[in-house]
């Protein structure tokens, strides 16, 4: 397999050494952290934390589909002032 060298600051070295659990690699420790992040980004912030997965894919959800509607809506308002102003 591959390797990288990347640069950390001490700070971020002393992190993930605090982080990593016996016989883990530091690769195996930002993996680990980043498939957290990218299965729930919801679950490190406040009351979420401590909700069941199926609860927190449904509000990850439901602002995800918010997202999109002020999207849709964001575009038509721009359009009707566009057309507005020409």
């Amino acid at each position: 397999m591959a390797s990288k060298v990347i640069s950390i600051r001490e700070d971020v070295y002393k992190m993930l050494q605090h982080l990593k659990e016996p016989n883990e690699s530091f690769s195996e420790v930002i993996e680990r952290l980043v498939n957290e992040r990218i299965k729930n980004p919801l679950r490190h912030f406040g009351i979420t934390k401590d909700l069941p997965d199926e609860i927190n894919d449904e509000f990850e959800n439901a602002i995800l589909r918010a997202r999109k509607e002020d999207a849709k809506s964001d575009a038509a308002r721009f359009s009707k002032t566009w057309i507005e102003n020409q």
